[in-house]
C-alpha cells in the first residue's frame, strides 16, 4: 500500500486495466486564474508524467491535448497499458508545457491514483 505524502490539491483516480481521459485547468499558481495558452510559441507541447515518490516512472510520455487554449483547458488519455497491477498505488502526476524552442516554461504537480480493483 502507497501513501500519499503530499496533497497538490488536484487527485485523479482510475481502476487498474482501464484507459481514461481526464480534463485539467491550468491555473497561473499566483493568480489562481485559468492560463491563457493560446500562444502556441510559448504553449507548444505538453507532456504528463507519473511516477512514485522514489522518482520511479511510471509514464513520461503520454501527450497532452489543448482542448479550450483561451481557458487553460488541457486533457489526457492514460491508457490500460499503465495502469497495471503492479503500477497500483498513490503517485504523482506532473503536467509538463514546453515552448517552441523546446525550454519547459511550466510544470505542475497533482495527485494520481491508480486503484486495484478486487
Amino acid at each position: 500500500m502507497s501513501v500519499n505524502r503530499e496533497d497538490f490539491g488536484i487527485t485523479f483516480e482510475i481502476t487498474v486495466g482501464t484507459t481514461k481521459t481526464f480534463q485539467l485547468t491550468i491555473l497561473d499558481p499566483d493568480t489562481n486564474l485559468a492560463v491563457d495558452m493560446t500562444d502556441t510559441n510559448v504553449y507548444a507541447t505538453g507532456v504528463v508524467k507519473i511516477y512514485k515518490p522514489d522518482g520511479t516512472l511510471i509514464d513520461s510520455g503520454t501527450n497532452v491535448s489543448f482542448t479550450d487554449r483561451a481557458n487553460g483547458i488541457v486533457s489526457f488519455t492514460i491508457l490500460a497499458s499503465i495502469t497495471t497491477s503492479a503500477n497500483a498505488g498513490n503517485w504523482i502526476g506532473e503536467i509538463e508545457f514546453s515552448n517552441i524552442t523546446p525550454v519547459i516554461i511550466d510544470q505542475q504537480k497533482f495527485n494520481f491514483n491508480i486503484i486495484e480493483s478486487y
